[in-house]
């Protein structure tokens, strides 16, 4: 049926093609010098562009799965991963520090905290993703393509076989070897790991972005489901190991990395509670201080649009005038109020207090006070206005944060 022997691997453009139960050869599957019987079993996985992008990392628990085993030399056995992982967390976690504990006075620290944390990203989604030794293009039930071999390799493998009557491809037909428990170990943890450096990198984006943006920002789903659906699923495998092969070092390492996740997503939802209770207060606090100042404002323009000449009863008026602003300035001023909006309720106690300055005056005033005392008065009471409607506008112009 098949034009000459089928070996179990070939050559396909930029891809290596090959039956599930196929054994590379014993070279390195990266620059294809001699592996002398060093085989890294890699585990695969693999969704189609079009499903990902309908239904997203959903998708990939669903996903097809594959192992292989390929070969390389000493020079291509080390792995950088690991190091760059754990150099841009202590470089993210450093930079969260200072986002979150250090009040600088000047744009340098900040400046280069936001670099460590964008560096740090860059650097674990490298860990995680950039230095994989191969991955699957393709993965059907017999049959896997494979990308990321070097090309003396692919040099060195065979055309790809003749197919038989409608389209399929050749197959080995033998059951695959049972597996090394020390090496399924192995591949449990990594995709462990991965899964855990996914789920960290989502935390981070979304610390970051909430750290950094004013307004909207991005919770990275995507990544977060993500890695937590592989890292229970390999954590799932590793488990169900022999416990001779599981170690003391991948369980602190997979701890650190995802109590890492869970401080940076754990810090985003606890300042948005604090900031929800917040600003909660601080509502019910505006709602009470602006019933004052609206009483306070009726009051005084009821005694300045009187026309008799100035009266004690102006003056006990004003005293109340005076009365009421403190008492709008001193529901606020106990009030907290999101770091965010702290500005805006300083602003208004600033404001009232002033009121109530401005109406003390006018109360000491007599019959007798000249025309210019009144006018100044006049003045300041304007200017003051003109003050609290500046701040409303600045309110009213700043992007709410939300999600």
């Amino acid at each position: 049926m098949f034009a000459g022997q089928f070996a179990g691997y070939w050559r396909d453009g930029k891809r290596v093609g090959m039956d599930r139960n196929a054994l590379l050869p014993d070279r390195c599957f990266k620059c294809d010098e001699p592996a002398d019987g060093y085989r890294r079993t890699v585990k695969l996985t693999h969704v189609p562009l079009g499903t990902e992008m309908m239904v997203g990392a959903i998708a990939y628990a669903f996903a097809k799965q594959a192992k292989v085993e390929i070969g390389l030399c000493e020079r291509h056995r080390r792995s950088r991963a690991v190091n760059i992982a754990l150099f841009s967390l202590a470089v993210l976690g450093l930079s969260i520090f200072v986002f979150t504990q250090v009040r600088a006075t000047d744009l340098v620290l900040p400046l280069l905290a936001t670099a460590g944390l964008m560096g740090g990203v860059i650097g674990l989604i490298y860990a995680a993703v950039g230095t994989r030794l191969v991955r699957a293009t393709r993965i059907t039930d017999t049959h896997i393509w494979l990308k990321g071999a070097g090309e003396p390799f692919l040099a060195s493998l065979p055309d790809a076989p003749a197919v038989g009557a409608g389209g399929a491809l050749p197959t080995l037909g033998q059951p695959p070897a049972p597996a090394d428990p020390a090496v399924e170990a192995g591949v449990a943890f990594r995709d462990a790991r991965n899964g855990a450096l996914a789920f960290l990198v989502g935390c981070i984006v979304t610390a970051g972005s909430y750290a950094l943006l004013p307004g909207r920002y991005l919770i990275a789903w995507g990544a977060v489901v993500y890695g937590l659906i592989r890292l229970v699923r390999g954590l799932r495998t590793y488990i169900s190991t022999p416990a001779e092969h599981r170690k003391m070092e991948h369980a602190l390492l997979l701890v650190a990395i995802v109590g890492a996740g869970l401080f940076a997503g754990g810090w985003v939802v606890t300042s948005e509670v604090t900031t929800q209770t917040e600003a909660n207060q601080l509502d019910s606090a505006l709602t009470t201080a602006g019933e004052y100042q609206i009483q306070g404002a009726t009051l005084f323009r009821d005694v300045m649009n009187r026309t008799d000449v100035w009266s004690a009863q102006d003056s006990a008026d004003m005293r109340k005038v005076a009365l009421l602003y403190g008492q709008a300035a001193d529901a606020l001023a106990v009030s907290p109020a999101p770091l965010e909006y702290a500005w805006y309720r300083d602003g208004l106690v600033r404001n009232y207090r002033e009121a109530v300055d401005i109406a003390t005056l006018f109360s000491n005033l007599t019959s007798a006070s000249n025309q210019g005392s009144f006018d100044s008065l006049v003045a300041r009471w304007r200017t003051r206005v003109n003050d609290l409607n500046q701040l409303q506008a600045r309110l009213d112009a700043k992007p709410t944060r939300s999600p």
